[in-house]
């Protein structure tokens, strides 16, 4: 809760040209704080104005020193709260809450009549009610508080006049000069002025604003002057246009000081956003631009909409038909009254005479005596039950084990308790595909180069037709030019730092011996068993690893032991080679334009570790250095080290606590027994031997290398031991890519032999090394291939590719564009039409196997030509206006008249027993959405293999449809064979473009036929398109309860758009589970989520609410029935202590532990029979025969209960032990127990889990009211009713014990009688009611059958 109501807009001034103050057209769309923060005038503050809407920051902050800086305008806040405004407002939430709102309304009353019940009655359960939810509210307030204030405290280093400060987060202002190190957060939006990158880039990832965790890349801006940090203040102006939410854009320039007056445009490229996290790059400083909660993380981080369950409309209606009972109740009374009042009283002489008049005041003092009388009809506790019935539920589900992952010790997450028993309600869930059916885990598989068709394997191509194995050695110039093409067309990272830190080995390593680094099942040479069919020969090479520690003086070093330069080529230092390269020290790196301040340091000790491998037959001995010396100052004038890459960036297969996970398959379609049966449990090879399946059928991606052990195939240790050392290289290397994709396409070429060791200052690295070769024999020393990377077009969701231009040794220039091959076929020469026609198929084929291809192709680039480019390009940058309208235009010409390559196939691997969880989806009658970016064929493919499509199950394509009459036409072609087709499945699959012409012209027709489809399948599709998906089907007058899960930040307009959003903690970041309702880390466990969980929430908020109006209506039926035996006088059968303790001690207790606890069935059984997760589907326990039941039931226990009594006090009521009669306090302490007792034992009859503490907690609060009572009625107070010594006089009495057995027995065995003949004949409840589903049903029936 923010108790200090800090003000984080007070550092602004927004100045007009014409001194008045507009309000921007960016501020109608933005949330309310945008407004106030451009619309706010302040005479202190950082030099921050406006013209013509754009915004001007003096870099470095105000230079007047004699005016304070203001503080707090970085400031976070995300509570709902003040000190001040908690109260009222707080107060305002909860009294639009009907009961609560009826309650209020009732005291007031209470307190302006002569009521029939003491005020306190009412007053005292409403303030309980309010106090423990406004403590709940107010509790969670102060959570965020803390949360805000401990980033808004965090220390952040500043530059102010030449200075360096350390300031909070929140003091920030515009125009700072930021610090930003290695692995630390952006405090606020920044425009990028100094990296200590000797190229001026930034590395960031930007998991917590767009969900991504991949790298990117920023740039300092160009020809940017360097100047000392002393004078960075007096760099000049930037102007920029105002704060909006679009994160992938920014328009602005600097206006350089000085003579020339330079202005230098700002891009994307150089802002680093709040959020964003530096990596790889030791130290950034930048000029705070946005800040606090204007900054675009903040943007776009609005509140969402309030999620409501669907019970509460249940609820609602059934709290309407009472309030109208309560009136017609009231009213009936009433007029019963003054008929009484009118004939009967008259006639009664020793009742004196009837008053002749009758004023409105004395009509208002008995109607509204009625309405105070009953207003126990509504039942105020019942919120407050459910809201804490809810939080506890969520923790439940956040403390099972089974939706727990020990890998990365993440349990599950609950953001939205209120909607518990919505997981049980679900009939449609929609999915996206990609990192949440899949692993996003990307394995390179095929391609197709110059028209002919090549497998992956490993470390070499299979020809599909003539199945000749092709190492690099054996490339033709198509082949070695189409993956020189991969290995330099992308943007990938090299991790490492540099080439010369992979050759000396992982540094800071620990023993091999105790931890095995590198990839799972890493086999060393005894592994491999050869086997020939005439005679088998073993020969083991054992491996063992010695560690020798030294110390190394060098910063590389150098010092170390020598490498043997006949093990593995990737390791042979290239100091002899002839290029020049630039050495990266370990421990410190600087800029050579990142002036320090005169208080540098020299590290005394600087050290790096290496690992040096001398390979015998036997043995393979180390060294690894492990010594390090890191001083402590401050961040401007410490001297940086560099920690390994494999602690900032964990690898998903890395091993955890010493041991290596277990092989996992990267399954793809076409293995049937691979998804849906269960694994087959296999005994244990024998030692040194290793097996493969013996199917034909199952495809394996790569993972860790697997063999067959038949006696016509040879396995060589050599070429086992080469792919070792590889694989160890690459994950020295450590690549980190903006996509899957791309880190999986460069590992692959890496693995062929085209290994990319980096850039140094734009030049491109290619090492060539042939990986099969004779263990023996010495290798020659390796190629190396450089390219000059002159620009990168990067890649965008609209151009869906990206190219590169370099410059090769002979000083030619080539373009590599690689993308969608719908976006690269078309930029593709005339020349290239067969290629073109050969490779489509080639793709096609690939996409029927559930992979993920690029088209891949280049050109030649005359130097006319790119001068040409180089001019429009700059133009392009330098306007502040269409800036990205024209680059791409400018993009377009010179992607053109690319000559094709070919194309490559990458699979994504699929979660862990994802079929097994949609088929039991499917069972429990939920249908299945899978909305994708990919192509049709490999979203068909995906969605065959996992089980999302029944295989016998008739597909509809739906793929180019143009306008509303063709879109009309395949709709009623599709309902004719879901009509005709009786029993059996039909499977609809769409394409995006396909899909607008229905959102757009036939929304309603694609709605009602879609959703008759056993499973629909939406191919690429954009995020906005994923959420009007969801909003149409939830438009349907069918009320469908709709769930959307996903990973990436793309699925969060789906996942909020949802009834019930669930988000998947992947490889694409946390934004999609941070934004949904529920969160976990495997899709697997969805099925646990909705099968058990759901279903024991609908069942316990069923009986909760239930049970709460019984109880209730008893409670009250018998104040009824007592007004026809007093002449309808309002008098009260119950003391006020009853009224205010009935639903706050005496009943509460038990409804609440078992509506946390009940189970109807296991959770085995609920796992192994998804079918029962349709009992409770459309709240079907809240439909009105339920209800209407318990009514029933209700109405008879309150007559049995007051009568019984009624008789017994009538009859004979002498039934005290000292032989007196007894008095009418006896007659309500006597219903009010009775009351108590058989409401508790009720629902101990309709519960099915019952536990020793649920026994117990039925028992506390029948001694509870004896408890109570009995204290109440031994203190004299004449206050309202007199019970002194009532409830001891009937505790005392046996009669009075065997009546209350005889009435609990009497109201209680219909109850058992009925359920009992339900279990035992199988009687489906309530079937003689037609309802509105079943009405339904008759009529599709009755239409399937006469259409």
């Amino acid at each position: 809760m923010n108790f200090f109501g800090h003000d984080h807009l007070s550092g602004f001034r927004r100045i007009d040209r014409i001194g008045s103050y507009p309000t921007a057209a960016w501020a109608d769309q933005e949330s309310f704080h945008l407004k106030d923060a451009f619309l706010w005038s302040w005479h202190k503050g950082s030099r921050v104005s406006t013209i013509n809407d754009w915004l001007q920051i003096q870099i470095g902050g105000p230079q007047d020193v004699k005016k304070k800086r203001p503080k707090g305008q970085n400031r976070i806040k995300s509570t709902k709260y003040t000190l001040i405004t908690f109260l009222p407002q707080n107060l305002l939430e909860q009294f639009r809450r009907i009961a609560n709102f009826y309650f209020l309304v009732m005291t007031i009353i209470s307190l302006l009549i002569d009521s029939p019940v003491s005020p306190m009655t009412s007053l005292l359960p409403l303030v309980f009610v309010i106090a423990v939810t406004a403590a709940k509210q107010g509790y969670e307030d102060i959570l965020r508080y803390r949360t805000d204030n401990v980033v808004n405290s965090s220390p952040v280093t500043v530059i102010r006049d030449g200075k360096e400060a350390i300031i909070k987060s929140e003091d920030v202002i515009s125009g700072d000069l930021v610090v930003v190190e290695r692995d630390c957060d952006v405090p606020c939006d920044l425009v990028l002025l100094r990296s200590t990158d000797p190229h001026g880039k930034c590395f960031i990832t930007t998991a917590n604003l767009d969900g991504e965790s991949n790298l990117k890349t920023l740039m300092v801006p160009r020809d940017l002057p360097t100047v000392d940090l002393q004078d960075m203040h007096k760099l000049g102006m930037i102007e920029c246009e105002s704060p909006t939410t679009d994160l992938y854009s920014f328009n602005g320039k600097i206006e350089l000081k000085g003579g020339e007056g330079r202005i230098l445009p700002l891009s994307a490229e150089n802002v680093l956003l709040r959020g964003s996290r530096v990596k790889n790059t030791e130290c950034v400083i930048g000029c705070a631009v946005y800040t606090g909660m204007i900054s675009k993380l903040q943007l776009n981080s609005r509140l969402t909409r309030n999620k409501n369950a669907s019970s509460e409309t249940y609820i609602n209606r059934f709290l309407i038909v009472i309030l109208v009972a309560l009136i017609a109740i009231v009213t009936l009374l009433y007029f019963l009254k003054r008929y009484n009042e009118l004939f009967v009283i008259p006639k009664l002489t020793y009742l004196g005479d009837a008053t002749d008049s009758y004023s409105v005041k004395q009509f208002l003092q008995d109607y509204l005596s009625f309405l105070i009388l009953f207003n126990y009809l509504i039942p105020i506790s019942l919120y407050v039950t459910i809201e804490l019935q809810r939080v506890i539920g969520s923790w439940f589900m956040e403390w099972d084990i089974e939706l727990y992952e020990k890998e990365t010790d993440q349990p599950c997450v609950v953001n939205t308790s209120n909607l518990n028993e919505e997981l049980g309600q679900i009939n449609i869930l929609f999915s996206d595909k990609t990192g949440t059916l899949t692993k996003n885990e990307m394995n390179f598989q095929q391609c197709s180069i110059a028209g002919q068709k090549f497998l992956f394997k490993t470390t070499r191509l299979e020809d599909e037709e003539t199945k000749a194995l092709l190492d690099i050695n054996k490339f033709n110039a198509n082949q070695r030019v189409f993956f020189q093409a991969l290995s330099i067309c992308h943007t990938v990272q090299v991790a490492s730092g540099s080439l010369e830190e992979a050759d000396a080995g992982n540094t800071k390593r620990e023993p091999l011996a105790a931890i095995k680094t590198g990839p799972p099942e890493m086999y060393s040479i005894s592994d491999i068993t050869e086997e020939s069919h005439n005679a088998s020969q073993q020969s083991e090479l054992n491996v063992s690893h010695t560690i020798d520690n030294s110390v190394s003086g060098h910063p590389n070093g150098s010092n170390s032991t020598a490498t043997s330069s006949d093990v593995n080529p990737l390791l042979v230092s290239d100091d002899s080679y002839g290029v020049e390269r630039r050495k990266r020290p370990v421990v410190v790196k600087r800029s050579p334009n990142f002036a320090r301040s005169n208080r540098m340091h020299n590290s005394p000790n600087a050290t790096a570790t290496a690992i040096d491998l001398n390979v015998n037959q036997t043995d393979l001995n180390g060294a690894l250095n492990g010594v390090e010396n890191t001083p402590n100052f401050r961040p401007i004038s410490l001297q940086f080290r560099r920690s390994t890459s494999e602690k900032d960036l964990q690898q998903s297969w890395e091993p955890q606590n010493g041991q290596a996970p277990g092989h996992r398959r990267a399954h793809s379609y076409g293995a049937p027994n691979a998804y849906l049966t269960s694994p087959i449990a296999v005994s244990s090879p024998p030692t040194n031997v290793l097996f493969r399946s013996t199917s034909t059928t199952s495809r394996e991606s790569y993972a860790a290398p697997t063999f067959t052990r038949q006696p016509t195939i040879l396995v060589r240790a050599e070429s086992q031991r080469r792919k070792n050392e590889i694989r160890d290289f690459i994950f020295t290397l450590d690549y980190q890519a903006s996509s899957p994709d791309e880190k999986a396409l460069v590992e692959a070429c890496a693995n062929l032999g085209m290994v990319y060791t980096g850039d140094d200052d734009e030049t491109l690295r290619v090492r060539i090394v042939p990986p099969h070769m004779d263990y023996k024999r010495p290798f020659a020393k390796p190629k190396e291939e450089t390219f000059q990377r002159l620009h990168v077009l990067e890649f965008t969701s609209d151009r869906k590719r990206m190219s590169v231009i370099v410059r090769d040794t002979e000083g030619r220039k080539w373009i590599y564009t690689k993308g969608a091959e719908s976006y690269v076929f078309p930029l593709c020469a005339n020349s290239s039409a067969d290629l073109v026609s050969k490779t489509d198929s080639h793709i096609s084929d690939f996409a029927r196997l559930g992979l993920r291809t690029l088209a891949i192709a280049r050109r030649l680039i005359a130097e006319e030509e790119y001068q040409d480019f180089l001019v429009e390009l700059a133009q392009a940058n330098s306007s502040l206006e269409n800036r990205k309208q024209l680059s791409e235009e400018c993009y377009a010409k010179i992607e053109s008249n690319l000559d094709l390559l070919g194309a490559t196939a990458v699979e994504d691997a699929l979660q862990d027993d994802v079929a097994d969880t949609l088929v039991s989806l499917q069972a429990a009658g939920i249908k299945i959405w899978v909305l994708t970016g990919d192509k049709v064929e490999t979203a068909l493919n995906i969605a065959l293999s996992c089980g999302h499509i029944p295989p016998d199950a008739k597909k509809y394509f739906i793929i180019d449809c143009k306008n509303r009459e063709e879109m009309l036409l395949h709709l009623n072609a599709l309902d004719r064979e879901i009509i005709f087709g009786i029993g059996q499945e039909c499977a609809l699959l769409i394409d995006g473009k396909s899909l607008g012409v229905a959102l757009a012209e036939a929304s309603s027709e694609f709605r009602d036929v879609a959703v008759k489809c056993t499973a629909v399948l939406c191919c690429r599709l954009s995020p906005l398109q994923k959420s009007e998906v969801v909003s149409l089907i939830k438009s349907s007058n069918e009320n469908y309860n709709t769930a959307s899960i996903g990973d990436g930040a793309n699925d969060v307009s789906m996942i909020q758009e949802a009834h019930v959003g669930i988000g998947i903690m992947g490889r694409e970041g946390r934004q999609a589970a941070r934004c949904a309702d529920f969160a976990f880390a495997k899709f697997c466990m969805l099925k646990r989520l909705l099968l058990v969980h759901g279903h024991y929430h609908s069942v316990r908020l069923s009986l909760l609410v239930l049970y709460f109006f019984y109880k209730n209506i008893v409670f009250m039926g018998i104040m009824f029935l007592f007004q026809f035996h007093t002449l309808f006088s309002s008098s009260s059968v119950y003391d006020s202590l009853f009224l205010t303790l009935y639903n706050v001690i005496y009943t509460s207790l038990p409804i609440l532990f078992i509506a946390i606890s009940e189970k109807p069935y296991t959770e085995d059984k609920l796992m192994r029979t998804p079918q029962l997760y349709k009992k409770n589907t459309d709240n079907k326990q809240l439909h009105w025969p339920y209800f209407l039941m318990w009514v029933l039931f209700a109405i008879y226990h309150s007559v049995i209960i007051f009568y019984f009594a009624f008789c017994l006090f009538s009859f004979n009521n002498v039934i005290l032990n000292y032989g007196q009669t007894v008095a009418f306090s006896c007659f309500g302490t006597l219903l009010m127990w009775t009351v108590v007792v058989v409401v508790n034992l009720k629902l101990w009859l309709e519960s099915m889990y019952l536990s020793y503490w649920y026994i117990f907690t039925i028992i506390i609060s029948i001694l509870g009211f004896v408890v109570t009572t009995v204290i109440y009625n031994v203190i004299n107070l004449d206050y309202d009713t007199d019970i002194y010594w009532a409830y001891n006089n009937l505790l005392a009495s046996l009669p009075v014990w065997l009546w209350i057995l005889l009435t609990c027995v009497a109201c209680l065995v219909p109850d058992y009688t009925i359920r009992m003949l339900q279990r035992a004949l199988n009687i489906k409840s309530f079937s003689i009611f037609p309802g509105k589903q079943r009405k339904l049903k008759m009529r599709e029936k009755f239409e399937s059958t006469y259409l």
